[in-house]
């Protein structure tokens, strides 16, 4: 059974990210962002290639991606944008057992995720493009080479918790600052 691919993903976008943003390293981007993700081995390697893939490629992949944006400054995109269109950019040029449908739809999702609501809508309209000048243009099940298909991410389950404060304490008076938060006292009738 093949995991999900959505962890390694959202590493590669946020090692791609910190290597943009915080002019890391690679290698040290990698470190951290593995580090950090608690990855089984074949999500990290998964990340790994994809990083250095992106990175070996960048010029390439910026210039596919920038060709498709004509109307807009590449450059001006907000950059966990421009990085989530690059690990999918590479997968859909680079990675041929993985159909473009699972790619396109996992770089809406961690748009929208890490992102906005608009960014998912922007992503699929540039992949969808984008898709198109590729080999994968015409996706034929029977003659990709083959891989397990992923087992599609689980949203997590919202946990509500609970914590009792005394009335009128430190506590009590940072609570009552967020929206949302019922403030209850024992004493209430």
């Amino acid at each position: 059974m093949i995991l999900s691919k959505r962890k390694a993903r959202e590493a590669a976008m946020r090692a791609l990210y910190e290597i943009e943003i915080g002019h890391t390293d690679t290698e040290s981007a990698l470190a951290v962002v593995l580090e950090e993700s608690k990855l089984v081995p074949e999500l990290r390697d998964y990340t790994t290639m994809l990083v250095k893939g992106i990175r070996s490629q960048i010029a390439v992949i910026d210039h596919k991606l920038a060709s498709i944006i004509k109307e807009y400054d590449y450059t001006r995109i907000a950059a966990v944008d421009r990085n989530v269109l690059r690990v999918a950019a590479y997968e859909l040029l680079e990675v041929p057992q993985i159909p473009p449908a699972v790619t396109i739809n996992e770089a809406i999702e961690i748009a929208k995720r890490y992102s906005t609501a608009e960014s998912g809508r922007f992503v699929n309209g540039v992949l969808g493009r984008l898709l198109e000048d590729t080999p994968k243009a015409n996706w034929d099940p029977a003659t990709a080479p083959a891989e397990e298909h992923e087992i599609p991410e689980e949203e997590p389950e919202m946990v509500i918790e609970e914590i009792v404060v005394e009335e009128g304490s430190e506590e009590a008076k940072v609570a009552a600052r967020y929206g949302g938060w019922k403030i209850r006292s024992d004493n209430a009738e």
